[in-house]
């Protein structure tokens, strides 16, 4: 492993949560895979774990802020989760929560694949998709209307810091034909919540064991609406769908099982009116993705296109029917 030497409040933070000792010997490596934190994976000679502090300005190419103390929340979220699904969480080793620096237990490679890796080989399996939507239909359940958690899980500027302004505001300036969907769709967001949600269900941020996945990355935990974990999650589906054209029925099955699975475990919800709000947010995540502050890195500019096609006939299309979803889905990716 190579070896680089940890800021100086990442050690001291190591050493306070009793994970490192003064002028222990140690290997430490920075995770360069996010945005937005300074991650990392430290090992001595009897642990392993993770480290990360949250940054307050992303790395990405436009300028893109957010609140540093959003990993508290991430820390609250693995710990009531970890309640409700104690193997699908990694356990806090540690966490300050003045100097926003929280420690983790560390998942090998060797047990645990990171699903977007393996989406983006053409690995698909079916049964993957099943018992991730289950997962988070659990969740979603499990904190629903349950008002306590509103006030623990008051993280709305981190919310709309890195998902809100970035994803829907940002990419509304470029679609004006349809600011009236971005502004129902931003006001549903913010004013229609009734569950702790995790902002960032993604395969990037999802490992798949052999027995269980396990969730990460849950800075943007907030009580907030739990279709925007739905759609944000179909999302990275439909874009590998047209990343890897060939195989695109296999990404649209996983999808399928995924919603299924996911709804048949939160049942109270008023499924019609949920899949419509589904469906609209699903199309402006698309756009997000090519035309906003976080875009797809793998895409080409003929993918960047049928993305943009795809998110315009699904809104424009009037029925917003999942059977219909999956026809546009599939007749714009097969071109």
């Amino acid at each position: 492993m190579k070896t680089s030497k940890l800021p100086k409040e990442i050690y001291m933070a190591s050493i306070d949560f009793g994970l490192l000792y003064e002028n222990q010997t140690y290997f430490s490596k920075k995770i360069t895979d996010g945005v937005s934190s300074d991650i990392w994976h430290v090992k001595t000679s009897d642990n392993e774990y993770c480290i990360k502090r949250a940054l307050a300005k992303l790395t990405v190419k436009e300028d893109w802020y957010a609140p540093i103390e959003r990993n508290n929340y991430e820390a609250k979220y693995f710990s009531h989760c970890k309640i409700i699904e104690p193997n699908s969480f990694p356990k806090i080793l540690g966490h300050d929560n003045k100097n926003y620096i929280l420690a983790m237990e560390w998942f090998d490679n060797k047990n645990f694949i990171v699903w977007k890796k393996k989406l983006l080989e053409k690995s698909v399996s079916l049964k993957d998709g099943k018992r991730i939507g289950k997962l988070l239909g659990l969740i979603h359940k499990s904190f629903f209307k349950k008002k306590k958690y509103k006030e623990i899980f008051l993280n709305d500027k981190t919310f709309y810091d890195i998902r809100i302004e970035p994803y829907l505001v940002f990419t509304s300036k470029f679609y004006p034909e349809f600011s009236d969907c971005y502004k129902s769709t931003i006001g549903f967001l913010t004013k229609n919540k009734s569950t702790v949600i995790h902002g960032d269900f993604s395969p990037k941020n999802i490992l798949l064991g052999k027995n269980y996945p396990v969730i990460l990355d849950a800075e943007t935990a907030c009580w907030g609406n739990p279709v925007f974990d739905l759609a944000f999650f179909n999302n990275h589906i439909i874009l590998k769908s047209i990343f890897n054209k060939e195989i695109y029925k296999s990404y649209l099955m996983l999808s399928n099982n995924f919603i299924k699975s996911y709804m048949a475990n939160f049942t109270v919800i008023n499924n019609n009116n949920f899949i419509r709000k589904f469906i609209t947010l699903q199309a402006l995540l698309i756009l997000a993705r090519v035309d906003g502050k976080s875009p797809v890195e793998y895409f080409n500019k003929k993918q960047k296109s049928l993305a943009r096609n795809l998110a315009k006939n699904i809104l424009i299309n009037k029925s917003k029917k999942l059977s219909n979803f999956y026809q546009e889905w599939e007749k714009v990716v097969k071109t």
